[in-house]
């Protein structure tokens, strides 16, 4: 059993807090929610603007001084449900700003971002070598290297298709040609038990295929 030692309190001076988010005043979340309100109509311009003060006000509970919950504060003051204010605030904490600024100029989904995170930085991304900033006049091209990365990553993810009998047949028969020649050894040659487990292996397996055929 764990004896927990009982200590005297420090001096008020030395004792270390994790400092905590300080609730809004009253006239300061209300403000915040006709701000934030705004922010919608806005659409993504503000967006990691709403995301910080989503994050600010649940993290310090500011709701409560209004008498609601958390879910009841994002439906009726922020215009928003409590989901989607917590899928806001979890991209934040997961990708920071940057992520908010590429989905400005081009349609990123959080998987696609994880693939190329590494190239995104807050001040832009890296393309062909090149940082290219999130501004307007970089859009064009931000958005024509998203579309190729997209478009290689779904390539790189659709099934091959499968290898002809024909090579299947050349490849076991390299592989038949080789436990052939071992079969040869001397009869004292070390090779030849495992060679023997080895071909009891290769049955197993082709009498398992053989049954998964369909006979016509």
């Amino acid at each position: 059993m764990e004896i927990l030692e009982e200590r005297s309190p420090q001096p008020e001076a030395l004792q270390m807090e994790t400092p905590q988010p300080e609730p809004m005043s009253l006239f300061d979340l209300g403000a915040w929610t006709g701000k934030t309100q705004a922010f919608g109509i806005i659409a993504n311009r503000s967006l990691v603007a709403q995301a910080q003060s989503l994050k600010d006000i649940r993290e310090s509970r500011s709701f409560e001084t209004l008498g609601l919950t958390w879910e009841q504060f994002c439906e009726s003051h922020a215009g928003i449900s409590r989901s989607y204010a917590d899928k806001l605030i979890q991209r934040l904490e997961e990708f920071g700003e940057a992520f908010f600024k590429l989905t400005q100029i081009a349609r990123v989904s959080p998987d696609f971002y994880r693939v190329i995170a590494p190239a995104v930085t807050a001040d832009g991304i890296e393309i062909d070598g090149e940082t290219l900033a999130f501004v307007p006049e970089n859009a064009p091209r931000i958005r024509q290297a998203i579309r190729r990365l997209q478009e290689r990553l779904n390539d790189a993810r659709k099934p091959l298709d499968p290898p002809s009998i024909i090579d299947l047949q050349k490849r076991l028969d390299g592989c038949f040609n080789e436990m052939f020649i071992m079969s040869g050894y001397p009869a004292s040659h070390t090779s030849h038990p495992a060679l023997r487990g080895l071909v009891v292996y290769c049955q197993n397996k082709l009498q398992a295929i053989a049954k998964r055929i369909p006979e016509f």
